[in-house]
């Protein structure tokens, strides 16, 4: 038995409602009455030709009454006597029988009308959770793929009304990008696999989409139960992010083979100018080691775009005004487009100023200026402009991600030939290129993209084929005050000098090199291959040190943990870092020491000496 505190948590489906309860308590007022009803009669008669008897039960071995001939009601030993004892007429037994069966039948109407109820409610919350279901939830005849109903998300995701769709099929419609798709759909609900597919929109465009679907039977019909979700910004999503570690692992690869490269580099040029130096101008051999070096200045300009696409190259940013550095540029930029494309530039009124290193900033301009000029072999326009945009996370979502925030955007727009989404995934990759072979070495844009990132920037590029191109490129805003650009440096014969100087280099070709072409400007050095060498030379020398020359990447050690721990016991010391990347090693140094210097690896002769006696006497 259930007691109250039962009934409370008894299932809803198991608590009898009010009409069933009703319903039973009619049938035994019924069943009460009629044997109420009867009793009278058959205690007050009997009849002659009756069926029943206001006697007690007989049994079957009863002898009948010889005044009066009448029929009764004869039952079994084994039935009587039990029924005798409780008291039951025969009147009061039917009508018992009677009772139950009414009771029976009235609880199996009422079975009925609750599994139809329960069937109706099971087909609400079915339709229910169709229609409201976030997924795309479609029932198509297995036949011919006709649609019988369809839920509101799929009409949105294919941007539908709904009596478009209703007694059409897919293919009347062309839903699938690949009509193929739904027999290979098909098969997937034999083995209850995923379909990954695209679908087109009444606009034509195409969404990418996954589809689990499964047969069922609908009044005799064959069907199919399909749920179809929209996965095209997932897979954007999940494409972006591969191709972010794509680029950052391409980019520690070519900031290490540049670091490798640059001290190969450094010695060619500098031996070939050592030599050269010592040769008269009208030796057959000075030709031969001028073109070395050229190839060597080549090969030092590739590194450096290597350097520019993994964010690694040696950046010295500073307060710029974009317009002024356009305009600046714009004879450069005319002489590199040629006479049959025009180019517009469209500044903006007060534009805000960015932090970025000047030379790379141009090299992006003329970089982006080379690429838009290149797809426009029969003339066009190249449009540059500028302006100040405050961006919100609304924009935001529906573009690419970027923190919001005020913004210096800079746009490069051309009428070429455009490109297809395929091609416009992968032009920031290193060496790739669409150009035919020798006419591009792949890394033009890719040198944009490490020089935009590595300037705390964004870019942006959208393209269609036949519709041009637009790169967009997004720099913070910086409050400060434009600063003045560099002035040209004289080309003159470095000064030599006498002092004392320690060069820490573990390459020991370039370690060879650099003591050379010291000691021929007449300059003391004193040489070493680790920083664990260098500081036992140095506590060993009873001499003045006026110059610590140091590699920043060391092995046990690096150039700047070498440097501060040199200038702790000498405080006069000078000290010139010597790197081709890793310019945040730098940064963190001259909050240190303000005066501290770098020379950018590949370095030639001249810039080794100049800025060795610009380090000492500056």
């Amino acid at each position: 038995m259930l007691s109250e505190t039962d009934d409370a948590v008894r299932p809803q489906f198991l608590k009898p409602s009010r009409s069933v309860r009703l319903a039973v308590a009619l049938a035994f007022v019924f069943t009460s009455a009629l044997v109420v009803e009867l009793s009278p009669l058959f205690v007050s008669h009997s009849w002659t030709r009756g069926f029943f008897s206001s006697s007690p039960w007989q049994s079957e071995r009863s002898e009948p009454s010889r005044q009066t001939r009448t029929l009764e009601l004869f039952v079994s030993r084994d039935l009587a006597s039990p029924m005798n004892r409780i008291g039951v007429t025969p009147a009061g037994g039917v009508a018992i029988v009677l009772g139950t069966v009414l009771i029976l039948l009235v609880l199996a109407g009422i079975g009925v009308r609750t599994a139809a109820r329960a069937s109706r409610e099971s087909e609400e919350r079915f339709a229910k959770i169709f229609r409201s279901s976030p997924l795309a939830i479609t029932i198509t005849t297995q036949e011919d793929g006709r649609y019988l109903d369809v839920n509101k998300a799929f009409l949105q995701m294919l941007r539908y009304e709904r009596k478009e769709v209703i007694g059409h099929s897919a293919l009347d419609l062309n839903v699938w990008a690949d009509p193929m798709d739904r027999i290979k759909m098909l098969h997937a609900t034999e083995s209850n696999k995923t379909l990954r597919t695209r679908m087109r929109t009444r606009g034509g465009d195409i969404r990418e989409v996954s589809v689990s679907a499964e047969l069922i039977e609908l009044d005799g019909l064959q069907c199919v139960l399909a749920i179809t979700q929209d996965v095209t910004e997932t897979q954007l999503l999940e494409e972006q992010f591969r191709q972010a570690h794509k680029m950052e692992a391409l980019g520690r690869l070519a900031a290490g083979v540049a670091h490798d490269f640059n001290n190969l580099l450094c010695v060619t040029i500098g031996y070939s100018e050592l030599s050269l130096q010592y040769l008269d101008p009208a030796h057959p051999l000075v030709r031969n080691l001028v073109e070395i070096k050229k190839a060597a200045d080549r090969a030092a300009t590739l590194t450096r775009r290597l350097l520019g696409f993994s964010r690694q190259q040696i950046l010295f940013p500073r307060i710029l005004d974009l317009n002024t550095v356009i305009e600046s540029l714009n004879q450069m930029l005319l002489r590199l487009i040629g006479e049959d494309i025009a180019l517009v530039f469209r500044p903006a009124t007060d534009l805000g100023r960015i932090q970025a290193d000047l030379g790379q900033i141009e090299q992006v301009l003329m970089n982006l200026i080379v690429n838009a000029r290149d797809a426009m072999p029969r003339g066009g326009t190249i449009i540059i402009e500028t302006s100040n945009l405050h961006l919100e996370d609304s924009y935001l979502d529906s573009h690419f991600s970027v923190p919001p925030g005020r913004y210096v955007m800079l746009a490069v727009s051309d009428s070429g030939s455009g490109m297809d989404a395929r091609i416009a995934s992968r032009i920031f990759e290193p060496f790739f290129t669409t150009k035919a072979p020798g006419q591009g070495s792949g890394l033009g844009l890719s040198t944009v993209y490490g020089i935009v990132k590595q300037s705390d920037g964004h870019i942006w590029v959208y393209s269609e084929t036949g519709q041009g191109t637009t790169f967009k490129l997004y720099f913070p805003v910086r409050a400060e005050t434009a600063e003045p650009g560099p002035q040209p440096l004289q080309e003159a014969e470095p000064q030599s000098g006498v002092e004392r100087v320690l060069v820490v280099e573990d390459d020991e070709s370039l370690r060879n090199m650099i003591t050379t072409l010291l000691e021929s400007a007449g300059y003391h050095v004193l040489a070493a291959g680790t920083a664990e060498s260098a500081v036992r030379m140095a506590q060993s020398f009873e001499g003045t040190l006026e110059l610590l020359v140091t590699d920043i990447l060391l092995p046990d050690l690096n150039g700047v943990e070498l440097a501060a721990l040199f200038k702790k016991s000498r405080p006069d010391l000078r000290v010139l870092l010597m790197s081709g990347y890793t310019g945040a090693f730098i940064e963190h140094y001259k909050t240190i020491d303000p005066n501290v210097k770098l020379l950018e690896k590949p370095f030639s002769r001249r810039a080794l000496l100049a800025t060795i006696y610009d380090t000492l006497h500056n």
